[in-house]
């Protein structure tokens, strides 16, 4: 029987190890295009499917001498908090809505949102300060890629300018 301090270790472990069979096996599948040479497109990622499945291991050797991970700012002995889900849900709603308003309502709206409700999940309590600087880094972001990459990202709102 897995003791229940470990079960959250060994879940991570186990989602790094399925990462790098994943990026392993979908590397063994690329498309590589005739007269790629020695060093193709598939190199880099079967180094890092490669350091990814090594490191899981070495976490789950760890695991199981007892050595677990302390939470970070704890000391030996002191009492972890609880997850939390309040903080966790707001992240996760701000980021489920960037998908669905990206192409909509286009890059700024969204990533304001994403952004202002990230600040909010994290404790920010101050929200209207917090929402000019969301929709300013939005737009200097969207304008450095449109503009001096020459990325087109999704106008939406923007899409006169």
């Amino acid at each position: 029987m897995i003791k229940k301090d470990i079960k959250g270790e060994l879940a991570f472990a186990g989602s790094l190890l399925v990462l790098g069979i994943v990026v392993l096996f979908d590397t063994k599948n690329m498309l590589v295009p005739p007269g790629s040479g020695i060093v193709g497109p598939q190199v880099f990622p079967y180094l890092v499917s490669g350091l990814v499945l090594l490191v899981s291991l070495g976490i789950f050797v760890e695991i199981f001498r007892g050595n677990l991970g302390q939470p970070e700012g704890t000391e030996f002995g002191d009492i972890v908090d609880k997850t939390d889900y309040k903080s966790f849900l707001l992240v996760a709603g701000a980021m489920a809505t960037y998908p669905l308003l990206i192409e909509r309502a286009g890059f700024v709206a969204a990533s304001t949102v994403a952004f202002f409700g990230v600040s909010y999940a994290f404790g920010a309590k101050n929200a209207p300060k917090n929402l000019l600087i969301s929709v300013i880094f939005s737009v200097i972001v969207y304008f450095s890629f449109t503009r001096g990459l020459n990325v087109n990202l999704p106008s939406g709102i923007l899409g006169g300018i």
